[in-house]
């Protein structure tokens, strides 16, 4: 099987306007050093609602658009830093993490998270705090709340890879190994649980392309992930 790296900055990118999220989880320990970008050049397409039909009884709860709870890092998209140490360029809002991406000193690769983290407004994660050993590999970002910005991510065409939206499957991979979401045998991102992968599903349903930032080393998936 495929297995799929990670963006500072994914998971999936998500970029659009949505309800608030939970609490804010900023702690450098549980933030993951990826960018799995699902970030829209345009907002996500959001299906129109039916007209409610005439009647007396209590209409069904709306399916959730976005996952809920959700688990994000607000920030000031315009009082943004970059920061490398280690192998580790680090996008700052003074001192929160925004997103952490991994790579060379001599690479661009903070400054492509740079561009991409200003074009919104929250960073936020599916699976952050599952208790497996390579824990990275099973966090999901995306990105939420346009800023207005339109920065030019270096190179951004070849981190960019098409999907069916309309074909995305979610199934058990067996053997404790967890989930995954997929097109056909393109596997987008593996997942802890259902849970998780069908909230994964959910973000991945809005965009037809999935974009990744940074060199994650082995098998670790650090990198973002935004879509489009």
């Amino acid at each position: 099987m495929r297995r799929t790296p990670r963006l500072l900055l994914a998971a999936a990118c998500v970029l659009a306007a949505g309800t608030a999220c939970g609490s804010d989880k900023d702690d450098p320990v549980t933030a993951p050093t990826f960018s799995t970008v699902v970030s829209p050049t345009a907002a996500p397409v959001e299906s129109a609602s039916p007209s409610p039909a005439r009647t007396s009884a209590r209409p069904s709860p709306a399916a959730p658009s976005w996952p809920s709870p959700a688990d994000c890092v607000s920030y000031n998209p315009n009082n943004l830093t970059v920061q490398y140490e280690a192998g580790i360029h680090q996008v700052m809002d003074g001192s929160k993490i925004v997103a952490r991406l991994h790579g060379g000193p001599g690479e661009n690769i903070g400054d492509q998270g740079l561009a991409l983290a200003q074009r919104y407004k929250r960073h936020c994660f599916i699976g952050r705090g599952n208790g497996r050993e390579d824990a990275n590999a099973y966090v999901f970002d995306y990105w939420r709340d346009s800023s207005g910005k339109r920065t030019t991510i270096a190179g951004e065409d070849d981190a960019c890879s098409s999907y069916d939206r309309g074909n995305l499957q979610v199934n058990d991979m067996g053997g404790g190994q967890g989930w995954r979401v997929k097109d056909d045998d393109n596997v987008l991102h593996v997942f802890d649980d259902e849970s998780d992968a069908r909230d994964g599903r959910l973000v991945l349903a809005k965009y037809g392309r999935i974009c990744r930032l940074g060199n994650p080393p082995d098998d670790d998936q650090d990198y973002v992930t935004y879509g489009k």
